[in-house]
């Protein structure tokens, strides 16, 4: 099953008319609609990241979830410079400053979005004035979706597509829902592309050098959560048939690895992962 989580029914309105999705009038907490062969369900969650950490816990655990089929889609607005949709690849929270890494391990250039449209987001609690770093994109739910969307699903479960609706603005209002649901229209078919391509893609995960793993996610101090994240790294690598052995071998030479502190580790995972994809 796909899940669909956007806050504003605005931003959601294209899909569910081109999903022909009905709307569940059964009392539950959020607009809920559904696809005729429950396929695809998608839910309005409201601003911020405590109602879509609500909204999302609601929905995966109303319905179920099984981690080898079911994706979590957060579609939505943003602020950013440039106009377009991007693909997430990093989240930071504004308030704790925990970043948050969904993995990317499928290639979906063939529908239209491809590794270069990679983009940071910083998740913030108020609508932005003005982009504190240009090369960022700013909106209010992602990292609420992604903390609760990981006690349910992997990371590379979770898929984050956000469109620039505007580079910040004084006033909220002056965003209307009409302005949204017209940027929104202009991304429907890349998006509806992306799903059809999730709904195509089989769990078939690969075995990895687990003693390689073990051995590099000492050697770099990892925390649980990146050495999830270096481990979807190997699977990634061995998918596309990509010696991370070989990688990490560059980096031994360079003295990267072992690194002195977690802070290095971290900055050498971030290494890896650039030098894969």
């Amino acid at each position: 099953m796909l899940f669909i989580l956007c806050a504003l029914t605005a931003e959601a309105k294209p899909l569910i008319s081109a999903l022909s999705l009905r709307k569940d009038n059964t009392s539950c907490p959020y607009d809920t609609y559904f696809a005729e062969d429950n396929s695809v369900v998608l839910a309005i969650s409201g601003m911020g990241t405590v109602a879509a950490a609500s909204a999302t816990t609601y929905l995966l655990t109303r319905f179920g979830t099984k981690k080898e089929q079911d994706h979590l889609i957060n579609f939505g607005s943003c602020a950013g410079k440039d106009p377009g949709m991007y693909l997430i690849n990093k989240i930071t929270d504004d308030i704790s400053g925990r970043e948050y890494y969904p993995d990317m391990l499928y290639d979906l250039s063939s529908a239209g979005l491809s590794f270069s449209s990679e983009k940071a987001l910083t998740t913030v609690n108020h609508v932005v004035s003005s982009l504190e770093d240009p090369d960022q994109l700013y909106e209010m739910e992602a990292s609420g979706i992604f903390q609760a969307g990981s006690h349910f699903l992997p990371p590379h479960r979770m898929l984050f597509l956000k469109y620039v609706s505007d580079s910040g603005v004084e006033d909220p209002k002056s965003i209307t829902n009409a302005h949204l649901t017209a940027c929104a229209e202009q991304q429907l078919s890349t998006v509806l592309l992306i799903l059809g391509k999730l709904k195509n893609i089989s769990e078939e995960i690969p075995s990895i050098d687990e003693d390689l793993f073990l051995s590099a996610s000492y050697a770099l101090h990892l925390s649980e959560t990146l050495r999830h994240e270096l481990y979807q790294l190997f699977v990634y690598a061995r998918s596309e048939n990509i010696d991370i052995e070989k990688i990490l071998d560059g980096l031994k030479k360079e003295g990267r690895i072992p690194a002195p502190s977690k802070r290095e580790g971290k900055e050498v995972l971030h290494a890896i992962r650039e030098r894969l994809i």
